[in-house]
């Protein structure tokens, strides 16, 4: 089968490569790999649209985000219908005093406990 007009014209054209990241988090952690290895693939006609998309991937990943496992010695029930549940760690060992999605929640219902993981 021939390739066609259209296709022939996206194989030839110039390839731009666009990168993003965050001096503080490469500074905190030197030894974290950069994501140079298995890269994001993005195609744009557009290099404003590249980096677009680009700066919102880097406010997603580009965050420090900590996960907690937590238990609590009652039963909890969240009312997901309403909000994203969520809970407030408080630990001073660990320097957490934010707000946390609860990510997974299971109830014990024998040993009447709920242990949350937390991440944010």
């Amino acid at each position: 089968m021939p390739a066609l007009p259209a296709d022939i014209g996206a194989a030839i054209r110039d390839v731009l490569i666009v990168t993003w990241s965050d001096p503080d988090i490469a500074l905190r952690y030197p030894g974290a790999r950069d994501g140079s290895v298995t890269v994001a693939d993005g195609y744009f006609d557009d290099e404003a649209d590249a980096l677009e998309v680009i700066e919102a991937r880097g406010a997603l990943i580009g965050e420090e985000r900590r996960r907690f496992t937590v238990v609590a010695m009652d039963l909890f029930w969240p009312a997901v219908s309403t909000d994203v549940p969520r809970a407030l760690l408080v630990d001073p060992e660990q320097g957490a005093n934010t707000a946390f999605i609860i990510s997974r929640l299971e109830d014990d219902l024998e040993a009447e406990t709920s242990s949350f993981e937390l991440f944010g």
